[in-house]
């Protein structure tokens, strides 16, 4: 080499650089690995608001068609479903499907969730539940889901 020119430096991580990174991601590993693993919160809540979501869309369909929407909890599912004629107290003997397609509208129950009670109701064509008020209870949730007597809101 001659005198006037530096030897060039040599590229890449140190010893401790590649050390240090690969104890951070170990501690991150620790942490979040199992987060992933236990998802049991994530269907809960899930499962929570597929319900909810359900309860509500049961109340709009009541009073936009002024017929009875009926809500089931069957085993392993929560079912809607409708009364055709204009005689309250009628059977719901036509199913409720999803928006804008052909397929009935049922949340599936998760398993490892219950929801407590069980029991079935319906909205009024006012919007109403009979009988009122309705609290449905999960399994784990600490939030009940109530629907209000008189307006037939469904809230948490």
């Amino acid at each position: 080499m001659s005198a006037g020119r530096c030897r060039p430096r040599a590229t890449g991580f140190t010893t401790v650089e590649l050390v240090v990174t690969l104890v951070i991601v170990g501690i991150l590993a620790a942490i979040a690995l199992p987060r992933f693993q236990d998802n049991t919160a994530f269907t809960q809540r899930g499962f929570y608001d597929e319900v909810k979501a359900a309860l509500r869309y049961a109340q709009k369909l009541a009073i936009a068609k002024r017929r009875e929407v009926c809500v089931d909890f069957l085993p392993g599912q929560v079912a809607l479903s409708f009364n055709p004629s204009l005689v309250a107290g009628a059977a719901c003997s036509s199913t409720v499907n999803l928006p804008g397609q052909s397929t009935p509208y049922v949340v599936n129950v998760p398993a490892g969730i219950a929801l407590v009670p069980s029991a079935n109701f319906r909205f009024n064509g006012l919007g109403q539940p009979t009988p009122a008020p309705v609290t449905v209870a999960l399994t784990g949730r600490a939030l009940p889901i109530t629907v209000a007597a008189e307006t037939g809101h469904v809230s948490n």
